[in-house]
């Protein structure tokens, strides 16, 4: 008997076939995937064949933002797409970035089984919506095979989305609840077990302690879990092109301590698939296991389920399309990680302006108001995850692009010190000199430095020095006491440890950085960042462009980025192309000097 696993993680709404930013037909998509899966149970009609999600489905794209705006009455597109395609839905962290209230309201229209084990929802409705776990029974001709599902989320949740869930949930250490949850589905019958696990693979030892947040590795050492599905850090696993067998770890098989293990990726990008060839005897056992990923790339189009989806497709358009302003040039974020633009500078402009209304109301202490952002779409998730608005009109679509997270607006006060533990953070995203051959470290969640931890402050200026070791890691862990901010003036004069500032922040931010937590909170809004931004938008803010940070040593360095952004590099930038990756990226060198300070954005 073979049973057969399909696995989709972190699709970040990336339902239909369509880039609504670029206005173009996809090659990747979650009916993509389901078409893979439909021709798949067709041509095995002896498999009993299952489609689970291991979270973070309903947060990321336009389909899902469209779903938010209009959740007041009427069926959501997601849970009538995750009804057609799952069996078994697991939550993930970004599930909650909309509340538990629009959390329940797409969970009543979800007729899949929605499974977590470690989250209490202690009187919430959604403790009835939501089951530790599902076991499902199909009949075979040796007698019912029962196959049990559960799932986790990292406990940080409680710092990512503090204010929608402080003091209404609970959660519980990751692998203690997958230990003590599969014994009971042990002990309920379940024959094979697999685990949803809304977390990273990493022995890090900051990450496998107790509620560490990438504890899949120590998931593979729980004798009852059979396979496992694996995400939230947006990687692959199995990966074919990997050679080596570091420790128990098979990259090339897919398999950690023997279980068999699947990461697919993230919007769709691939397809999971765990699959085991059981035996009974005296009780079913697993004779062999395999792991692998399918691109979706590589997948042909079913055009009925395209077709079948067509209206919801257009209605996402018309909404999109409605226009809210305008702008002379074109921003994109190419080059942000070094020099910031426009398309990362209007979000800071955006939550600077909503907080000097608040002080003209007198809802909050006047103080001076520090502008920041990062940009969160600057290549982490591949050479199409940028941010680029031509000149011209500015539609709803253009403000989704620039900020893409639901998160909300929050004003925190912060001192002088605080401030510069704050840019000592965001200097730790670049390389020493001469200690490779990139200027910054990697994109990436998990060994690198996200751009999205990556803070410039508008109403400052400051210098880095990065010939001095990095401070902190990319997560805000502190590494050592060396010191890169040289500089840090406001309003040319030198900020001291004590002076006091009102920074527009989001609730991510505030609460998940350690160094944040204790900065007294003087507003939280109801609206999102994403509000607040395109609200500024509609008033048609023609402000001033701002490049804060100078970076010492001057000289040129190479940086990745984009092979498209050599289309948006002017004739006399100090940034010019290089060398040709083949994957979308491109070595670059930039020249930087103490007078650095245009916008490629606005170059022609």
């Amino acid at each position: 008997m073979r049973l057969t696993i399909f696995a989709t993680t972190d699709i970040h709404g990336a339902l239909y076939p369509y880039d609504y930013f670029e206005g173009v037909d996809k090659s990747s998509s979650l009916l993509h995937l389901y078409s893979h899966i439909r021709r798949y149970g067709k041509a095995h009609p002896d498999d009993i064949v299952l489609t689970v999600d291991n979270g973070d489905i309903l947060q990321g794209d336009v389909w899902s933002d469209y779903d938010y705006r209009h959740s007041g009455g009427g069926a959501l597109f997601a849970p009538r797409m995750i009804n057609e395609v799952y069996d078994a839905v697991g939550i993930g962290n970004h599930e909650f970035n909309f509340g538990l209230d629009y959390l329940l309201t797409a969970c009543k229209q979800v007729e899949a089984d929605i499974i977590n084990a470690n989250v209490d929802f202690r009187d919430h409705p959604l403790k009835d919506c939501i089951k530790p776990y599902v076991i499902l029974e199909k009949e075979t001709s040796e007698g019912p095979l029962k196959i049990g599902f559960l799932s986790v989320v990292p406990t940080q949740i409680m710092k990512w989305d503090a204010f929608h869930l402080e003091g209404r949930v609970d959660v519980e250490d990751m692998r203690l609840t997958v230990e003590a949850t599969a014994r009971e589905m042990k002990g309920a019958g379940a024959d094979i077990i697999i685990l949803l696990s809304h977390s990273g693979m990493s022995k890090d030892p900051e990450h496998i302690r107790s509620y560490g947040e990438n504890q899949t590795f120590l998931m593979t050492m729980i004798q009852d879990i059979d396979g496992i599905v694996f995400g939230h850090t947006h990687e692959f696993f199995p990966d074919p092109d990997f050679e080596l067998e570091v420790d128990n770890i098979d990259f090339r098989r897919g398999a950690v301590n023997g279980k068999p293990m699947v990461q697919p990726g993230v919007s769709a990008s691939h397809l999971g698939q765990l699959t085991f060839d059981l035996e009974y005897e005296a009780g079913w056992c697993i004779k062999s296991a395999d792991a692998n990923l399918i691109e979706s790339h590589t997948i042909q189009m079913d055009e009925s389920l395209k077709s079948r989806y067509l209206p919801e497709h257009q209605q996402v358009l018309d909404y999109l399309s409605q226009p809210i302003g305008h702008t002379e040039e074109t921003w994109h974020t190419y080059f942000s990680r070094v020099v910031p633009s426009k398309a990362v500078q209007v979000v800071a402009e955006a939550g600077r302006n909503y907080a000097l209304e608040l002080m003209d109301r007198g809802e909050v202490e006047t103080l001076p108001v520090l502008g920041f952002n990062a940009a969160t779409k600057a290549g982490r998730d591949g050479a199409h995850d940028f941010t680029v608005i031509e000149a011209g009109e500015i539609t709803l679509s253009s403000a989704i692009d620039l900020y893409k997270h639901t998160n909300t607006m929050v004003l925190i006060k912060v001192d002088g010190s605080i401030l510069k533990e704050w840019l000592e953070w965001s200097s730790s995203q670049f390389n020493v000199p001469g200690e490779g051959d990139d200027l910054l470290k990697p994109n990436s969640s998990k060994n690198g430095f996200p751009s999205y931890n990556f803070d410039t402050f508008f109403d400052l200026k400051y210098t880095f020095d990065i010939s001095q070791p990095p401070r902190y890691s990319g997560t805000a862990k502190k590494l050592n006491d060396t010191e890169r901010v040289v500089e840090m003036r406001y309003n040319g004069k030198p900020v001291q440890p004590d002076d006091c500032f009102i920074v527009p922040a989001n609730n991510y931010r505030a609460a998940y950085t350690a160094f944040l937590r204790k900065a007294e909170v003087v507003h939280e809004s109801q609206n999102s960042v994403r509000d607040i931004v395109t609200e500024y938008m509609r008033t048609g803010p023609d402000f001033e462009y701002k490049n804060p940070m100078t970076i010492i040593p001057g000289g040129k360095y190479r940086m990745k980025t984009a092979t498209k952004a050599q289309e948006y590099i002017g004739k006399d930038s100090n940034i010019r192309h290089l060398e040709a990756l083949g994957d979308g990226f491109s070595w670059y060198e930039i020249e930087l000097t103490k007078e650095e300070g245009h916008d490629p954005s606005q170059e022609e």
